[in-house]
């Protein structure tokens, strides 16, 4: 009786609902993934995620500071009855939405491709685009190479001006390059731009695109976390 009750206790609040919801639609997804589209302040989301965690619908993993919640594998029938009750209603959720993070540098080949390219692969949460105050309009082989040998390339990935991207709502942009550093658009106020400059493997063997590929992964990741955090 008291599991039953917690359970009734638990959804008994329409911002819960939703949670419960958007997670059971989306599968697992950090809080900040919460926090950000629901546009909801961390410590209540925290509070509402506690009730649902334990009344026995969700999962907690944690990997360093990120939690990560989804749906009970191990829930009884009555919270599978409900889970499916709440899906048939056609409950509206807020989509899944993701931070926004431009890379910028001069040639957009190299370095922010790489860049680009990690942070989409390794930061949940965050969606990572390039672009170059003077593209090149072509991605270096050996950054293809590098990314391709470490499972982080995509065939979207490509060497473009800002201007293709102009209408992006950035949260974040990062220069990688001293020159982009000095020819930065201006952006709006709102919108912080940091520079975190590496030196630029072109023209370079294999090896100087694989140290680049570990020197961003290891340097700018975490910055970029921190940036963006989610807590």
């Amino acid at each position: 009786m008291e599991k039953f009750l917690n359970i009734i206790s638990a959804l008994n609040d329409e911002t819960r609902v939703k949670i419960v919801r958007f997670i059971d639609k989306y599968g697992e997804v950090c809080v900040c993934d919460i926090e950000n589209s629901f546009n909801m302040i961390q410590s209540r989301i925290s509070r509402h995620l506690k009730i649902l965690k334990d009344a026995g619908f969700l999962d907690l993993k944690r990997s360093g500071r990120w939690a990560y919640y989804s749906i009970k594998k191990d829930i009884d029938k009555f919270q599978i009855f409900i889970l499916k009750e709440i899906s048939d209603r056609n409950i509206l959720v807020p989509k899944l939405k993701k931070k926004k993070v431009l890379i910028l540098c001069t040639g957009n080949s190299c370095r922010s491709i790489i860049a680009e390219a990690l942070i989409n692969k390794e930061l949940k949460g965050i969606k990572a685009y390039s672009a170059g105050v003077k593209a090149l309009g072509k991605v270096n082989e050996n950054a293809k190479k590098v990314l391709k040998s470490n499972d982080a390339w995509r065939d979207e990935y490509h060497s473009k001006t800002i201007e293709k991207i102009q209408d992006i709502e950035f949260d974040l942009v990062v220069t990688v390059c001293d020159n982009a550093k000095e020819s930065c658009p201006v952006f709006p106020k709102n919108i912080k731009t940091i520079h975190v400059g590496f030196s630029d493997p072109d023209g370079k063997g294999y090896e100087a695109f694989e140290k680049s590929f570990e020197l961003i992964k290891n340097t700018l990741l975490p910055i970029v976390k921190k940036e963006l955090k989610c807590s």
